[in-house]
C-alpha cells in the first residue's frame, strides 16, 4: 500500500488552494450571515410582534406562516446559488489544486515521518 505521497503544507499555501478557500469562504460567511440573520429576525418577530405575526394575509393565512415559509424558499435559493457557483467556480479551482498536488506527489512528502524511522514504521495501518 504505497500510495502518493504529498507535501500537504506547501498545497496549502498554494495560490491555488488560497484563491479557493477565499472564493468560497466569500460566499459562504455572507450567505450564514444572512440565513442567521433572517432566522433570528423571524424568531424576534414571534417573540416581539405577535400581533403583527397574526395579521391576515388572505383568508386565515398571517404573516407569521408567510415568513415561515420563506425560511424553506431562502434555504432551497441558497442552496441552488452554491451548487452553482460551485460547479462554475470552485470544482475548476478544486481540479486545478489537485492536478497541481498530483503532479508534486512524487517529491518528498515527509511531513509526518520520524527522521530514522523506515516507510514500514510510519505507515498508517488501515
Amino acid at each position: 500500500m504505497d500510495g502518493p505521497r504529498y507535501d500537504w503544507e506547501s498545497i496549502e499555501h498554494s495560490p491555488e488552494f488560497q484563491e479557493l478557500v477565499h472564493k468560497r469562504r466569500s460566499f459562504v460567511v455572507p450567505g450564514t450571515i444572512f440565513f442567521l440573520a433572517f432566522y433570528m429576525g423571524f424568531i424576534l418577530l414571534c417573540g416581539y410582534a405577535p400581533d403583527f405575526m397574526a395579521d391576515s394575509v388572505y383568508q386565515g393565512l398571517t404573516v407569521g406562516y408567510c415568513l415561515a415559509l420563506t425560511q424553506f424558499v431562502m434555504v432551497f435559493v441558497l442552496g441552488i446559488m452554491y451548487l452553482r457557483k460551485a460547479d462554475r467556480d470552485y470544482d475548476p479551482l478544486a481540479r486545478r489544486v489537485v492536478d497541481m498536488a498530483q503532479g508534486g506527489a512524487a517529491e518528498a512528502g515527509t511531513r509526518f515521518e520520524r527522521e530514522g524511522a523506515s516507510h514500514a514504521e510510519t505507515e498508517v495501518p488501515r
